[in-house]
């Protein structure tokens, strides 16, 4: 009976804790972060950080007012005959940004197959004759290929963001496709 009593002091100690404002904010790279510790936010995104008030406080204190400023400045204006979603940016110009990504990862992906094969080619010739100007002619053509893997990668990067950027502004998937 003793140790339950010490138990529940101890866990009514530590509710007040419990209590804290929770500070949220997303990281450059889209990580969502969050603390209840406000010295423990980068200074970079202190100007991004939403504040959820704690249970015990009545009312949302000055600092949560700052989260309602960027939703103020996300809607469209009244007279406005093409609705926006929460980026800022059209339909059409949700689906150019993925058109644009999508059609020149496409573009790349479609080359490579014909520059592998012209690299296989050269690999034949330079065994076969063993030339200098066949070893540049391979490295070039190595290099080319490397360089499109590697954008390639980069496009694939940007339209993952792309995508979570959409996601988190609430963009229907068809504008997506």
């Amino acid at each position: 009976m003793k140790q339950l009593i010490i138990a529940l002091a101890v866990v009514t100690g530590f509710s007040g804790a419990a209590r804290a404002d929770t500070y949220r904010w997303v990281d450059n790279k889209g990580v969502v972060n969050f603390t209840d510790n406000p010295d423990l936010i980068p200074s970079k995104y202190r100007k991004r950080v939403r504040k959820s008030p704690s249970m015990a406080s009545p009312t949302p204190s000055t600092e949560s007012k700052p989260e309602s400023r960027p939703q103020r400045q996300s809607t469209p204006p009244a007279n406005s005959s093409e609705k926006k979603p929460t980026g800022g940016l059209s339909e059409q110009e949700w689906r150019s940004r993925f058109a644009a990504l999508r059609s020149e990862l496409k573009a790349l992906q479609d080359g490579l197959p014909k520059k592998r094969e012209a690299l296989d080619q050269l690999r034949r010739k330079r065994t076969i004759y063993q030339r200098p100007q066949d070893r540049v002619a391979y490295n070039e053509q190595m290099d080319k290929i490397e360089r499109d893997e590697a954008r390639i990668k980069e496009l694939e990067a940007q339209l993952s963001a792309l995508d979570n950027e959409a996601s988190r502004s609430g963009v229907p998937f068809e504008w997506r496709k």
